[in-house]
């Protein structure tokens, strides 16, 4: 079994955001929300790199990322952390890019996929 759960989709799928946290290889963090956020199978997730040359250029230094979707009612949900892979071509490149066009959103073309291969899951907002 896979370190995401239904509880995991179901609230990405509601949420329908994050924001994703990226570090250089000096250490210099960087956060952004990611409207494209989706669960790929039970190990990982991926959003759309659109417009984010900070976040691009720290996932190239440093793969190592933390995502957190959140309810803004309740801030409760989910921490991911895990590693990315980057690509421009592909079955998730194609799934994002037909999901952003479905949402009617006019965007430049996505630069690439992120791939988050899940590490580990921690809630957000419990006692």
């Amino acid at each position: 079994m896979g370190k995401i759960t239904q509880a995991h989709r179901d609230l990405i799928e509601e949420v329908g955001l994050c924001y994703a946290a990226s570090s250089s290889s000096d250490g210099m963090p960087n956060v952004s929300p990611k409207g494209s956020i989706m669960v790929v199978d039970d190990d990982h997730i991926a959003f759309a790199d659109i417009m984010s040359p900070h976040t691009r250029k720290n996932l190239e230094e440093n793969p190592r990322v933390a995502v957190m979707v959140c309810k803004r009612e309740t801030f409760t949900g989910f921490q991911f952390t895990g590693t990315v892979e980057l690509t421009s071509d592909g079955a998730v490149y194609d799934t994002l890019t037909q999901a952003i066009a479905d949402k009617g959103l006019k965007l430049p073309p996505i630069q690439y996929a992120v791939t988050i291969q899940v590490e580990e899951v921690r809630g957000i907002g419990e006692s």
